[in-house]
C-alpha cells in the first residue's frame, strides 16, 4: 500500500533581481499556491520546482547566499506564499537547473530551507540532480542532456560546495554580451575543453564514489545511478556545430523548434525500467515547451512543464494566451496507481 499524495510540478520561473517580465511569474505563483494548493490535511501535498526557479548561477558561495536572499526579498509575495505552504505541511522541492545550479551548494540549500521553513527545515528539499519518487515519478530539469548546457560534475558542488564547476558552452557565450564575438567564441572554445575534461573525470573512480552516495539519497541502485549519469555526454565535435547554429539563429531572432519528447527522456525511463525501478511519469522543463506525450518503447508518460516566464517556445495554449501557466499534477492513490498530466492554470478561471 502507498501513502496517498498529490504532486504539483512546475518549472522555469526565472525569478531574478527584477520583476519586469510581462507575465509576472513572481506575482502569479503566490496566487496559484494560495488558490490551488491546499494544506496537507489529507493526502500529502508536494510542490516541486523543476529547475530554473531562480537566476542563480556563476557566483561564488558568499555571493550566491546574498543573491538568494536578495531575490526572495525582491519577490516578497512569493516568499510569503512559499513560507505559508511549508507551514501548512506542504513539502517543497527544488530541483537544480542550469540557471540555479548554485542551489546545489550545501550552504545555499540550507539557507533556502531556513528562510522558507525556519521551524522545520526538512519541509524544503533541494535535489542537485533529479528528484525520484519510487515507482511514481522522476523529475529533472533536462539540461544535463543538452551539450550546450550540460554540467557533467554537478555532484561535486552538491557534496563539497566548491567552485570547481566550469560554465557550459552556451553560458560561456552569454556570460558577457558586451565582449567582442571573437572573445566570446574563445570563451566557448575554453568551455568545450573544460567540459571534455569534466566528462573524463565523471568516469573515474572518485566520481563513482559521489554517485554511490547520491544513490542512497535517491533510493536507487548504485549501478542504475551510474548508468543514468553516463546516459549523455558532452562531445566538442558534435557540440560546436550546434552552438554555431544556435548563435546564428539567436542573432536572427529565431529558435530551434521541437514538439516531441526528447530522446534522452526515453533513454532515462528505459534505463530505470532495465534496473527494475520503472516509474509512471518522467517530468522535465528547460525547453520552455509545455508538452505531454508517450515515450517510445516505454510505459512511462512524459511531461514537460514549460515556463511561467515570457519566453514561451511551444505551440500550446500558453503561446497564444499569456495568462495560461503550465504545470503538471500527479496523484498517487493508496494502491499505488497514479493519474494526472499536463495542466494549465489561468488566474481568472483557475
Amino acid at each position: 500500500m502507498s501513502s496517498p499524495a498529490r504532486w504539483w510540478l512546475l518549472s522555469d520561473l526565472h525569478l531574478g533581481m527584477s520583476d519586469d517580465d510581462p507575465r509576472r511569474p513572481g506575482r502569479m505563483l503566490p496566487e496559484f499556491l494560495r488558490r490551488e494548493v491546499p494544506a496537507a490535511s489529507g493526502p500529502k501535498q508536494h510542490v516541486a520546482f523543476i529547475g530554473d526557479t531562480f537566476e542563480l548561477v556563476g557566483f561564488a558561495e558568499d555571493e550566491s547566499l546574498a543573491r538568494l536572499e536578495s531575490i526572495l526579498a525582491r519577490h516578497p509575495e512569493t516568499f510569503s506564499a512559499l513560507k505559508a505552504c511549508a507551514a501548512d505541511g506542504v513539502q517543497l522541492h527544488f530541483v537544480c537547473g542550469n540557471h540555479d545550479v548554485e542551489l546545489a551548494r550545501p550552504s545555499v540549500a540550507a539557507r533556502l530551507s531556513a528562510l522558507l521553513s525556519p521551524g522545520e527545515p526538512s519541509q524544503v528539499r533541494v535535489h542537485p540532480w533529479f528528484l525520484h519518487v519510487p515507482h511514481v515519478l522522476v523529475a529533472e530539469h533536462g539540461h544535463q542532456h543538452h551539450a550546450l548546457h550540460r554540467m557533467p560534475e554537478v555532484l561535486r558542488t552538491a557534496v563539497n560546495g566548491t567552485d570547481e564547476l566550469e560554465l557550459p558552452p552556451l553560458a560561456a557565450w552569454n556570460a558577457d554580451p558586451s565582449r567582442s564575438r571573437l572573445s566570446r567564441a574563445r570563451a566557448v572554445a575554453r568551455a568545450c575543453l573544460a567540459s571534455e575534461r569534466a566528462e573524463r573525470r565523471v568516469r573515474e573512480l572518485a566520481y563513482d564514489e559521489l554517485l554511490q552516495t547520491e544513490s542512497l539519497r535517491l533510493a536507487l541502485d548504485g549501478v542504475a545511478v551510474r548508468d543514468l549519469a553516463r546516459l549523455s555526454r558532452f562531445r566538442t565535435v558534435s557540440a560546436l556545430p550546434v552552438a554555431a547554429t544556435r548563435m546564428v539563429l539567436a542573432a536572427a531572432g529565431r529558435r530551434i523548434a521541437s514538439e516531441e519528447a526528447p530522446a534522452a527522456a526515453g533513454r532515462f525511463a528505459r534505463t530505470l525500467d532495465a534496473h527494475g525501478s520503472g516509474v509512471a511519469w518522467y517530468v522535465s522543463g528547460h525547453t520552455h515547451r509545455a508538452l505531454e506525450s508517450e515515450l517510445e518503447s516505454c510505459p512511462t508518460r512524459y511531461v514537460n512543464t514549460g515556463t511561467w516566464c515570457s519566453d514561451v517556445r511551444g505551440s500550446g495554449p500558453d503561446q497564444t494566451d499569456r495568462r495560461a501557466f503550465p504545470f503538471a499534477v500527479v496523484d498517487v492513490a493508496r494502491d499505488g496507481a497514479t493519474s494526472g498530466g499536463l495542466r494549465y492554470w489561468r488566474p481568472d478561471r483557475g
